[in-house]
């Protein structure tokens, strides 16, 4: 399915109602699982999102979207947590989940290990790089123009 044209009219008519609450409004993303057009709003806080949350979000962003037609035709909106292994958008999440595992995938492949991607545990930020520690008292700088995607890992 095409990107809607609206989808940035979409975000910027959610996000006030989602920061109102205290959450940070992570992605909004179309898709088509189960042959049904699906708004996917992906939303957290510190200390993680509960049900009842998503659904009383789900609730005014349904009504603000039918309030404003902002979708055309029928859809099902889902309002979630981004998960265990939720993406690393802003510079203040790479801070505010230091001492966690993560992936980090690179534009090019890095000096310090020849892969474009890298696994370890986020160390903050310096002012231009990532701090990720990839071995025992192995800490690497990536630089943060060199990140094309970024999201916490689950270590097995």
């Amino acid at each position: 399915m095409k990107k809607p044209q609206n989808l940035d009219a979409i975000v910027a008519a959610i996000e006030p109602i989602v920061t109102a609450g205290g959450y940070d409004l992570i992605e909004v993303v179309w898709g088509t699982p189960f042959n049904r057009r699906t708004l996917t709003v992906f939303v957290d806080k510190p200390g993680g999102i509960l049900v009842d949350e998503c659904r009383s979000l789900s609730r005014q962003i349904g009504d603000l979207l039918e309030e404003r037609d902002l979708v055309k035709g029928s859809y099902v909106l889902e309002v979630s947590s981004p998960g265990a292994e939720r993406p690393l958008k802003d510079l203040k999440d790479y801070e505010r989940f230091a001492g966690r595992y993560a992936l980090i995938c690179t534009r090019e492949p890095l000096p310090e290990t020849g892969r474009d991607q890298v696994y370890g545990y986020l160390r903050g930020l310096t002012d231009s790089a990532v701090k990720l520690e990839i071995a025992e008292d192995r800490i690497i700088h990536i630089p943060l123009n060199q990140i094309s995607k970024a999201r916490l890992a689950i270590k097995f």
